[in-house]
């Protein structure tokens, strides 16, 4: 079967040229092949089926990885936190200022100096 240039190749004619180029080949690499492919379909049919928390969690993940996972979640609870107390500081001082610059420019109520 010659094919031209031009010419797509749709799956029919890939498989029959895999069959023709696999007809060429001794037993030993036939058996290797199809040993390797039983064992890709298993794996494919294992992943396929597996719920997907199961994927996303520690069943692929090594120690290293999973070390790299709880430095960098540290890192972002870290950041966090020291976000939040630097803006929390920073609202208390500015409320300090406006009771500061109220009693220097006298706008302050005499309620305000009784507590």
């Amino acid at each position: 079967m010659k094919t031209n240039r031009n010419e797509k190749l749709n799956t029919e004619s890939v498989r029959q040229l895999l069959n023709r180029s696999s007809a060429r080949l001794d037993l030993r690499t036939l058996s290797r092949l199809r040993d390797v492919r039983t064992q890709v379909l298993a794996r494919f049919d294992a992943r396929s089926t597996a719920p997907v928390f199961v994927l996303a969690g520690s069943g692929h993940t090594t120690g290293s990885h999973r070390n790299q996972y709880y430095f960098a979640l540290a890192i972002l609870l870290a950041a966090f936190l020291y976000s939040g107390a630097t803006y929390w500081q920073h609202a208390i001082e500015h409320e300090k200022s406006e009771v500061d610059i109220a009693i220097l420019t006298d706008d302050l109520p005499i309620d305000a100096y009784v507590d």
